[in-house]
């Protein structure tokens, strides 16, 4: 005997509704499970939970987390007062300064929120190697420059595929 759709369309409602029926008596009977351990080790919202008023995964940051974290402490500042933390991508007015000749140390925040001077210190190793990380050492004709450090950029490859050599596009040192 051939089935119809409409047959098989019911079938699949009935199915659906003992499938329903038989999910709620087993969510009836975890829900009771659930609330005799609650009881049995006195356990509160926090313990299960986690901190009260907590946000699911995924959702916004709550405000008392912003507040908690906040900007970030000041780790480098500019003559004119604008800082940075450190962290993340730096900012144009702290690349800038690096690409005129200032070393970070010079620019660092000391404790009390002023700017430290780097002149009681000795530079070691790591202050070298940030110097010589910030200035520029190739330019090309159009004002392009590169420190010498990481990947070539595509204008030095191509002025040196042209017949330049890297001595021609040293930056003239004062």
């Amino acid at each position: 005997m051939p089935k119809s759709l409409q047959h098989v369309l019911s079938q699949i409602d009935k199915l659906q509704k003992e499938a329903d029926s038989l999910r709620a008596k087993e969510v009836s009977g975890v829900v009771a499970r659930i609330q005799e351990a609650i009881a049995h080790y006195n356990l509160t919202p926090e313990q299960l939970f986690g901190r009260a008023g907590r946000k699911a995964k995924g959702s916004a940051t709550s405000s008392s987390t912003v507040a908690k974290r906040g900007r970030g402490v000041p780790k480098y500042q500019s003559d004119d007062g604008r800082t940075w933390s450190g962290v993340g991508k730096r900012p144009a007015w702290f690349v800038e300064a690096l690409a005129n000749g200032r070393v970070a140390e010079d620019m660092l925040v000391a404790k009390s929120g002023t700017r430290t001077t780097t002149t009681s210190r000795k530079p070691g190793k790591r202050a070298k190697a940030a110097r010589a990380a910030g200035v520029p050492k190739y330019a090309s004709a159009d004002g392009r420059t590169w420190t010498g450090v990481g990947k070539r950029p595509k204008w030095f490859n191509e002025a040196l595929a042209a017949g330049r050599t890297p001595e021609d596009l040293l930056v003239a040192r004062s």
